[in-house]
């Protein structure tokens, strides 16, 4: 599959982007992004050259070679200490069934990941200051987190206590920052594309039960992709009515794949009835 041609350049593009976004201490953790792009950049793009080279077989006998190529690519991810490079994978590879056990055993560490920083934040005290480094550092790769402590600030902020001016002086001018907004744009959107990711990505995996109801939301929301997955998953239990509504709303929005289901679905409708006829 060509799209591994540019993994490595996504990822590198990733971690220089990323900057902050690794784990703080423990052993083996790089002290800055430059260090671990030396010390592994090249592995990383090797391993990402065969595979898109083992993908553009047809043989079977590769197969062995391509599912050990995978490994060692997930493992190039796991030891390295950044979590944005894990989730641009997670995104580039969520609809490709090929990985999914490697996409699910970087999704855990992803989520493991976001944990810890969280641990290490809600030690923090809830202010502006942490909240900024919070969002520049995490809020791509851990926006549920970030939006979390974001509530904390506002809820520390609403519970301040407000200075009384004293009588006797003239209240000196002070500068008064605005009431955070009760949502905040950037970390709705992170928030909105992480769902996305999130339902592709089970889709991918099979993992159904926790696909339906996370795409019900983004295909609500008018996401094509979630919507001919619903139509999949609608397909699939045999509600063929269902499927075909939501087949209808990605097709409407341009999503060739649904177009195609959407007319295999009819076409079956009516053969049964046909067959009912007779």
């Amino acid at each position: 599959m060509r799209a591994h041609f540019s993994f490595s350049v996504i990822l590198l593009s990733g971690l220089i982007l990323a900057g902050c976004s690794m784990l703080p201490g423990g052993d083996g953790v790089a002290a800055s992004t430059s260090e671990w792009l030396a010390r592994a950049g090249e592995a990383v793009s090797a391993r990402s050259r065969r595979l898109a080279e083992w993908f553009g077989r047809e043989e079977a006998s590769d197969d062995e070679a391509i599912r050990s190529a995978l490994l060692e690519e997930r493992q190039a991810l796991l030891d390295q200490p950044y979590i944005d490079p894990l989730t641009h994978y997670l995104e580039a590879h969520a609809e490709d069934p090929r990985y999914a056990d490697v996409l699910t055993d970087l999704s855990r560490e992803r989520d493991r990941r976001c944990a810890a920083i969280a641990d290490k934040y809600a030690e923090r005290p809830a202010n502006r200051e942490n909240l900024a480094l919070y969002r520049r550092g995490y809020l791509y790769s851990c926006p549920a987190q970030v939006n979390a402590f974001y509530a904390r600030v506002r809820q520390e902020e609403a519970n301040r206590p407000v200075a009384r001016s004293r009588p006797e002086r003239a209240p000196e001018p002070e500068t008064v920052d605005a009431p955070l907004a009760e949502r905040d744009e950037q970390v709705e959107e992170a928030l909105s594309r992480r769902k996305s990711n999130d339902c592709y990505l089970l889709f991918t995996i099979r993992n159904l039960g926790e696909a339906q109801e996370v795409c019900r939301m983004s295909a609500e929301e008018g996401d094509t992709r979630a919507q001919r997955h619903m139509g999949s998953m609608a397909e699939l239990e045999g509600q063929l009515e269902e499927a075909m509504r939501w087949y209808r709303r990605a097709a409407d929005s341009g999503d060739a794949q649904a177009r195609e289901r959407l007319e295999a679905v009819a076409a079956a409708i009516r053969d049964a009835d046909d067959e009912d006829a007779r």
